[in-house]
């Protein structure tokens, strides 16, 4: 197997499960392996034979991708619709959800709303005992002065 042959069966193999992005820097990162092995001396066919079949290549690649789905970087698809549009870059069928501003304005001022009178609440049934102990602590200084 050559390395066109290769590279293109490779990227058959990719091509319907990973998103573009996805299969592009794969695809990028096997033509740099080969360019390097060729450069320390290697022929096409050693390279070829050291990476082995493509498609169980492939196989891992994605395996790789669907674990690495369950953290952070998970495996992007392209999502054609019914209509004919194209969402590149779904992930695991999840979709993003923007709040509007609106919404999020509001909720902003009713938490700040609920902390004022938790606050004021608090402050208005301790007013009947800080009253006079203020009083009596001013009534000392005053006193203390003479």
């Amino acid at each position: 197997m050559t390395r066109t042959e290769f590279m293109e069966a490779l990227q058959r193999a990719l091509s319907g499960t990973l998103g573009s992005s996805t299969v592009n820097g794969h695809m990028r990162y096997y033509q740099e392996y080969f360019d390097l092995q060729l450069g320390m001396g290697k022929s096409e066919e050693e390279i070829v034979a050291e990476l082995g079949n493509p498609r169980l290549l492939a196989k891992t690649i994605i395996e790789a991708a669907k674990r690495e789905g369950m953290g952070a970087g998970a495996p992007e698809y392209d999502e054609v619709y019914e209509d004919g549009t194209v969402e590149t870059g779904a992930r695991n069928g999840v979709k993003q959800f923007r709040m509007p501003v609106w919404l999020m304005m509001v909720i902003v001022f009713t938490v700040i709303v609920v902390i004022v009178g938790v606050v004021g609440s608090v402050v208005s049934a301790m007013l009947p005992v800080l009253i006079p102990i203020l009083c009596v602590i001013m009534l000392v200084r005053l006193f203390q002065r003479k």
